[in-house]
C-alpha cells in the first residue's frame, strides 16, 4: 500500500490560523469586555479552532480553509471594534476601520462555505456562478465602506472614518440601494442552498444537514427568546457560535470520508479472504448480488453471506442511512495501489 506523505504546510496552516485568531481575540479582549462586541470574539474563536481541528484531522479540506478565513476575519473585526471602543487618540481611527469594513466580506465568504457544505464543493455550476456573483457584490460592499463611512452607525463604531472623501450623500445612496438588499439576500441564499443540499442528498449528508440546521435552529430560537423577554438580539448573537461548532464536528465526525478512514485505520481490509476480496472487486465493477453469483458461478444465497461478511469485517454501518456497497468500494480504492502504480 502506497500512502501519501504529509506536507509541513499540513501541520502549519492550521497553526497558524488557529494562533493568529488566538491572538487577535486576546489582544481585543486587552481593552475590557464590550457586551456588544462580544459575539464577534466568540464567532472569531469558533471558526478559527474549528478550522484547526478540521484541518489537523482533514488535510487541505476547502470548506475547512474556508471556515479559516473566516475565522481571521472575524477577529480582524473584533479586535478593530474593541480598539475603537476604547479609543485613546487618532491613531485608533484605523482600528475603527478595521472593525466595519469587512462584514461584507464575511458575509460573503459565509455563503461561500454554506453552499460549499460539508465537503468544499459546489453542487453544481449554477451555484458556483452564484458564489461568484455574491463574492462580487461583497467586495464592492467592503469596498464602498473602506471609502466612506456608511456603515459605522450600524456597527455601533464612533470613532471618526480615516479617510476624508467628498461624495458622502452619494456613497450612503449607494449603499442603500446595494448593501443593505445584499445582506438580506445572502441570507436567503443560505436557507435555498441548504434545502437545494438536502433535496440532492441522502444517507450521512443528510445526517449532516440536520446536524447545522439544528444549531441554526437553536440559535434562531435563542434570537427570538432574547428578543422577546430582554427586547435584545444579544443571546441570539452569542448562539450562533454553535453554527461552525457543529459544522466542525459533522466534517470530522460524521463523514463519508472518516467512516472509510476508520476502515482503513483497522486494517479491515486485510481480513478479507481472497473470495471476499474477489467479491468486493465485482461490488467496485457495479455489479448487484445476482450479477456477481452469475459471473462467480455461485448461487445468490452463497454470495449474500459473502456481501454481509465483507461488511461485517470493514465495520461498516449498518442502518439505512448510509450506502455500504459505496463504503466498501470507498475504503478498497482507498488502499490498494492503483493500476498505474500510484497511492
Amino acid at each position: 500500500m502506497t500512502t501519501e506523505q504529509p506536507r509541513p504546510s499540513d501541520l502549519l496552516v492550521p497553526l497558524v490560523a488557529l494562533g493568529v485568531v488566538v491572538a487577535l481575540v486576546s489582544a481585543g479582549f486587552a481593552h475590557g469586555l464590550w457586551l456588544a462586541n462580544l459575539h464577534n470574539g466568540l464567532l472569531a474563536l469558533a471558526f478559527g479552532g474549528v478550522a484547526a481541528w478540521t484541518l489537523l484531522l482533514r488535510p487541505r479540506h476547502p470548506e475547512a480553509l474556508l471556515l479559516a478565513a473566516v475565522g481571521v476575519l472575524e477577529g480582524v473585526l473584533f479586535l478593530g471594534r474593541q480598539v475603537a471602543h476604547d479609543a485613546a487618540g487618532d491613531a485608533d481611527r484605523w482600528w475603527g476601520w478595521f472593525g466595519v469594513w469587512p462584514i461584507a466580506t464575511i458575509l460573503a465568504l459565509t455563503t461561500w462555505a454554506v453552499l460549499c457544505f460539508p465537503e468544499g464543493r459546489f453542487l453544481s455550476r449554477g451555484w458556483r456562478l452564484t458564489a461568484y456573483a455574491i463574492m462580487t457584490v461583497a467586495v464592492a460592499c467592503s469596498l464602498l465602506s473602506a471609502l466612506w463611512p456608511v456603515e459605522y452607525d450600524a456597527a455601533g463604531v464612533t470613532t471618526p472614518h480615516p479617510l476624508d472623501l467628498g461624495g458622502l450623500s452619494m456613497a450612503r445612496a449607494a449603499w442603500d440601494v446595494v448593501a443593505h438588499p445584499a445582506y438580506a439576500v445572502f441570507q436567503l441564499i443560505w436557507v435555498a442552498g441548504v434545502v437545494a443540499r438536502w433535496r440532492s442528498a441522502n444517507g450521512i449528508l443528510r445526517q449532516q444537514l440536520a446536524v447545522l440546521v439544528g444549531a441554526v435552529g437553536l440559535a434562531a430560537g435563542a434570537l427570538l427568546v432574547g428578543l422577546v423577554a430582554f427586547h435584545s438580539p444579544r443571546p441570539g448573537l452569542l448562539a450562533t457560535t454553535l453554527v461552525p461548532l457543529a459544522a466542525g464536528w459533522v466534517m470530522v465526525r460524521l463523514s463519508l470520508e472518516r467512516v472509510v478512514e476508520e476502515t482503513r485505520a483497522t486494517g479491515g481490509l486485510a481480513g478479507l479472504s481472497p473470495r471476499e476480496n474477489e467479491v468486493l472487486d465485482l461490488i467496485a465493477q457495479g455489479l448487484s448480488n445476482k450479477a456477481i453469483s452469475e459471473r462467480l458461478h455461485l448461487s445468490i444465497k452463497t454470495v449474500e453471506p459473502i456481501v454481509s461478511s465483507i461488511f461485517t469485517k470493514l465495520r461498516l454501518p449498518a442502518d439505512e442511512t448510509t450506502n455500504r456497497r459505496v463504503l466498501a468500494v470507498l475504503a478498497r480504492a482507498g488502499t490498494r495501489p492503483r493500476p498505474d502504480g500510484g497511492a
